[in-house]
């Protein structure tokens, strides 16, 4: 990496924002039994910090980590309720970066495309040709007499956006943390001197009709685990659930007669539970040792302003679980949405979300992901930094006066998350 990148190098071209986000459900059990079948081959269960559970949990808590180890690792078939339209045959098809519950290791399998247009001026999720996230895959690959591949682009399409998968480690310590403490970092007006304007993006929960804070996927647009569990359950791999009871037809045409091998819902209580058990009590990712740069860079992460939106450590209230209660969560992350500008809007609403607001990424597990921001564009931390726009342009312009030594601290430090 060249030593004078933040000071000389030009801004990198914009980008397209996207994201590929678990979310919803209790399931009903199915009226079919559901067959387990053997884990993805590149699942890494080899014991290891990343992919580890919490430390702290009991026996109960710590055997509903391995049973929904076991869900979220599962292959899909169509006689368990894959598809008929899909992205991936399980989670761990696409979270494996790092170990199992990461983010993506190679966009041609887990980069996912969401859709929609602008009809005067109004956002339209385009509902009625399947809705925003495309499903690239059907099951014509198990069975050629499927009439349908896999969705595409329509026309009427004017927004397309590319998203990657986010990482899940450390997912039920966020959930931990009360919606008190991620509001009232909110400065909706952008009082403070660098005008950085972050709010909290308030989403409907489904299961229970409450208005919460979102505080998962690239837009803060999913509340909590439970439901981003049953919702990459149907979005990514075509299950339905009881939070999600039907099926993603493709491209909003109707589903040929005698495809669906299981009546009504088709992922059990069980598995639903399961992944939410998995994510929530999957360990935070460690991060490296400091050397002496990299303490100067996180000093340094504080004076040019990153800390104020990715917030370094948050604290969990009162919880049942006691690996999750009262404990300080070293995300990098206020949870809040904020605008990133024209270099990463992506014109998607989500929620309380616009096309250019982003939930600030936690930054815990950085060292670990190959690709970074929303569409997996950015391979370097250096490129992310250079690519932030509107609320950041303070602290990349900070950023860009510092010596090349202090540069370089600082990506040392953030290097070691």
């Amino acid at each position: 990496m060249k030593t004078d990148t933040f000071s000389h190098r030009p801004r990198a071209a914009a980008l397209v924002l996207g994201i590929f986000c678990f979310a919803v459900g209790t399931a009903a059990v199915s009226s079919q039994p559901r067959r387990r079948h053997r884990p993805f081959p590149n699942a890494d269960h080899t014991p290891a910090p990343a992919g580890s559970p919490l430390r702290g949990l009991n026996k109960t808590e710590l055997a509903a980590f391995e049973a929904g180890e076991e869900s979220f690792t599962e292959v899909e078939t169509p006689e368990t309720g894959l598809g008929p339209m899909f992205n991936a045959r399980g989670c761990a098809e696409c979270h494996v970066q790092g170990g199992v519950g990461g983010s993506s290791a190679d966009l041609g399998v887990s980069r996912v495309t969401r859709i929609g247009r602008l009809l005067n001026g109004v956002f339209d999720p385009l509902t009625e040709q399947g809705g925003m996230l495309l499903q690239a895959r059907s099951l014509r690959e198990l069975d050629p007499t499927f009439p349908y591949g896999g969705e595409v682009v329509p026309r009427d399409a004017t927004l397309v956006s590319h998203r990657v998968t986010t990482p899940l480690f450390g997912a039920g310590l966020i959930e931990a943390i009360p919606p008190a403490e991620i509001v009232r970092r909110a400065d909706p007006l952008g009082r403070n001197p660098d005008h950085i304007a972050g709010v909290p993006n308030m989403v409907r929960n489904p299961e229970t009709g409450a208005l919460e804070v979102g505080r998962f996927g690239w837009k803060a647009h999913v509340s909590d685990l439970h439901v981003f569990a049953g919702d990459a359950y149907l979005n990514e791999v075509g299950v339905t659930s009881a939070t999600f009871p039907d099926e993603s037809l493709p491209q909003g045409r109707p589903l040929p007669p005698g495809y669906d091998q299981i009546e009504g819902i088709e992922a059990d209580e069980e598995d639903v539970d399961g992944v939410a058990a998995f994510m929530r009590f999957l360990a935070p990712p460690p991060a490296k040792p400091l050397d002496g740069a990299a303490r100067q860079g996180q000093q340094l992460f504080v004076s040019v302003g990153c800390a104020a939106c990715h917030t370094p450590s948050m604290r969990t209230g009162n919880s049942p679980v006691a690996a999750l209660r009262n404990q300080n969560v070293p995300l990098f992350s206020d949870l809040l949405i904020h605008d990133m500008g024209d270099q990463l809007a992506d014109g998607m609403v989500m929620g309380q979300a616009s096309g250019r607001q982003w939930r600030t990424a936690p930054l815990w597990g950085l060292s670990k992901r190959k690709f970074l921001l929303h569409d997996g564009r950015a391979t370097s931390i250096e490129q992310a930094i250079l690519l932030h726009g509107g609320e950041g342009i303070p602290s990349v312009n900070r950023l860009r006066r510092l010596s090349v030594r202090d540069q370089n601290a600082l990506l040392a430090f953030l290097g070691s998350l």
